[in-house]
């Protein structure tokens, strides 16, 4: 992953501003937000992150897509796509990564860490948390969904 640098930081907030997970910010906590974090630029097949590293950083994907792999398996587990996430429970439990995400296509990526996160104002850090668990809770139901179809499509009939 390369910083970004060749993107003004208008486009920037245009791209955070089409982005979900940023809704309940207002215009200068987005850019705050932007000042305090780093903006990665990844080429395809680039990994974002790897079960090997050992850092508590957050990635949101703001554009193009990520393919979310385990260690040593070359069938995908998903893809993550612009406006969600990855790295959350090494965020939160400054543990081990639990999945390898590789760059599908071009991606950019915003990268929060813990000490970033705790040198933002209080009400910015709060919005930071909340958008985080509202968007482990989205996963959450559409991961359920995926094991409700698999359980619909796999069950014998009675």
């Amino acid at each position: 992953m390369l910083p970004l640098n060749k993107i003004s930081k208008l486009k920037l907030l245009e791209i955070i501003g089409r982005i979900n997970f940023f809704k309940g910010f207002t215009i200068a906590q987005r850019e705050l937000l932007l000042q305090k974090s780093k903006v990665y630029n990844c080429k395809p097949n680039q990994f974002v992150q790897s079960e090997l590293d050992h850092n508590s950083h957050f990635y949101i994907v703001l554009s193009g897509e990520v393919e979310i792999l385990k260690q040593g398996g070359s069938q995908a587990l998903g893809v993550i796509k612009a406006g969600q996430f990855i790295g959350e429970g090494s965020f939160i439990k400054k543990r081990p990564k639990s999945a390898t995400a590789k760059a599908l296509n071009e991606v950019i990526v915003l990268c929060m860490d813990q000490d970033t996160l705790h040198g933002l104002p209080h009400a910015l850090k709060g919005k930071f948390k909340d958008a985080v668990i509202e968007g482990m809770a989205e996963r959450i139901v559409y991961l359920s969904g995926q094991i409700q179809d698999f359980h619909h499509k796999y069950s014998p009939e009675s």
